[in-house]
């Protein structure tokens, strides 16, 4: 889901109100505990002690989204309609020391952002409210210029009402969660196996109510441009944290080669072709090239049918 504002998730109540719905429902009635990343984790303003819990989960929070076996995910695309309190309000988060952090700041603000009312200051930030939300909208394009607002580290509306497939994050919890979904269609035995064992992975909790998820995935794409696919979709994304985006495109990368090694390594031999010497056995031995269906491609030395010996594998993500 997507964070509504900076300082709470869920300022109208509706994705509470959803989740309680779900679990509630038949298709929630499993479940026996909840991640919900902003009552699980510290939130600001956090200890030092806090901080590096809060960073040493965030390396590993896509684990969460991406088991197989442990956990459901609970995916709500829709944004709430934005309250009318909150048209109007700006934040504007400031360097320390850069010429922001105070409230002599404010006639600086006014000249670059144009006339707003009830301006406060917090550690950190400002928070300002414009007269109508268009103006705000502008003001908020205004800062954007290069050079417009030096200090600033960022400008954006209070309340956030950008669509879910247009956010950085909810893009990558996303893609990481269907990840094993998709790589299953290479592997039908295991796939068949966890279909009849598992409770569905991905659950849609907004609009008429709870539901199993279709895959967006098409089963013919391939996983090298599926993998494609959502870099770019991250790449194209809107990030609040600057340098946000290159490290979230690492750790999707990390995440597939990680789900992909997992179903290599549960036996099932994947289907592909290869091309190369064989022993009086028929085995594949010597030197060859194995094309696997998912789009990997390995090339090397081979003995008994197996790989062994020197080779390369190429994954269809791209890591070699």
């Amino acid at each position: 889901y997507g964070w509504a504002s900076p300082d709470h998730p869920d300022v109208t109540g509706e994705y509470l109100a959803n989740v309680r719905r779900f679990l509630r429902d038949p298709l929630g009635e499993h479940v026996t505990g909840l991640f919900w990343d902003f009552s699980s984790l510290p939130q600001k303003p956090r200890t030092a002690a806090e901080d590096e819990f809060f960073y040493q989960a965030l390396k590993v929070m896509g684990d969460v989204y991406a088991s197989l076996f442990g956990t459901i995910v609970i995916r709500h695309r829709s944004v709430p309609a934005r309250p009318a309190e909150l048209d109007g309000e700006v934040v504007i988060l400031v360097e320390k020391g850069g010429g922001l952090d105070g409230a002599g700041a404010e006639a600086e603000l006014r000249s670059a952002l144009g006339a707003f009312e009830n301006p406060r200051y917090e550690e950190g930030r400002w928070r300002v409210r414009f007269p109508t939300h268009a103006a705000a909208e502008e003001a908020v394009e205004a800062a954007a210029a290069a050079g417009a607002l030096p200090g600033a580290i960022a400008v954006f509306l209070f309340y956030n009402g950008r669509p879910y497939l247009a956010r950085g994050w909810t893009t990558f919890e996303s893609a990481v969660s269907t990840e094993a979904l998709a790589r299953l269609a290479y592997f039908p035995g295991l796939g068949k196996l966890l279909e009849e064992r598992l409770p569905p992975k991905v659950i849609e909790i907004d609009g008429a109510g709870p539901r199993v998820a279709e895959m967006e995935d098409r089963a013919d794409e391939g996983m090298g441009p599926r993998n494609k696919r959502v870099i770019a979709a991250i790449e194209a994304a809107s990030f609040t944290g600057k340098g946000d985006k290159p490290v979230v495109v690492q750790l999707y990368r990390d995440y597939a080669t990680k789900v992909n090694n997992a179903m290599v390594a549960s036996g099932e031999a994947q289907e592909g072709e290869y091309e190369g010497e064989r022993n009086a056995a028929g085995e594949r031995e010597g030197r060859g090239v194995y094309r696997y269906a998912d789009g990997d491609v390995y090339d090397g030395e081979y003995k008994a049918g197996k790989q062994e010996g020197r080779g390369v594998m190429r994954y269809a993500d791209g890591d070699v």
